[in-house]
């Protein structure tokens, strides 16, 4: 329960980072990833600057649970080297996609229920290159998850009894267990990572 908290305090801070960020980039959230010269710039490099405590990039029940050189291969400068938090790759659209464009806050209708960043890892998607962020519930079955208006909740989720490897540039990694999000997700009951955007239709 103390690193469940202490882990929800991370995902809080986390968030008041990333729209720090957003406020001083004309209500633009960051890519997940993109080509900056010779290195990878990720959310976790841009971010940094925001972020007070270096801790707060790892949960305490798996502080090393992604190793952002493993996922990108080349990170810029002040990247954390490791990474507990996945994102939601609707928010933070991933750059080397062809014509990806930055999301803007105002396209976001329902804040509150919008998640950006949670307990998570990566594993390889159904087509070449792409990934998928899986949720990890690292406490009692429950995984802490912050959202667009600021603030983190924790989330209920049930084992798939499925496994992945998770995705590394240099080949298959680790074995990961493979979670489904629970009734208590909102949008995203029944996903196995927090992917999209809530709408009012």
């Amino acid at each position: 329960m103390a690193r469940q908290t202490s882990c929800l305090s991370n995902t809080r801070q986390y968030a008041t980072a990333t729209l720090m960020y957003v406020q001083d980039y004309d209500e633009t959230f960051p890519m997940s990833a993109n080509l900056n010269g010779f290195c990878v710039d990720t959310f976790y490099s841009v971010v940094n600057p925001y972020v007070k405590n270096s801790q707060i990039t790892q949960c305490p029940s798996e502080p090393e649970a992604m190793k952002v050189a493993d996922l990108v291969g080349a990170p810029c400068a002040n990247t954390p080297t490791f990474n507990s938090y996945s994102v939601n790759g609707a928010v933070f659209v991933n750059g080397f996609y062809p014509g990806a464009t930055p999301t803007r806050l105002a396209s976001i209708n329902r804040s509150s229920e919008t998640i950006m960043a949670y307990d998570g890892n990566t594993i390889n998607g159904v087509y070449p290159g792409s990934q998928v962020q899986i949720v990890q519930p690292r406490h009692n079955e429950n995984f802490n998850a912050n959202f667009t208006d600021g603030h983190s909740k924790s989330i209920k989720a049930t084992d798939t009894k499925t496994k992945a490897p998770q995705f590394t540039v240099f080949g298959p990694g680790k074995m990961l267990e493979v979670w489904r999000i629970g009734a208590n997700g909102g949008f995203y009951k029944d996903m196995t990572e927090c992917l999209g955007i809530p709408t009012d239709n």
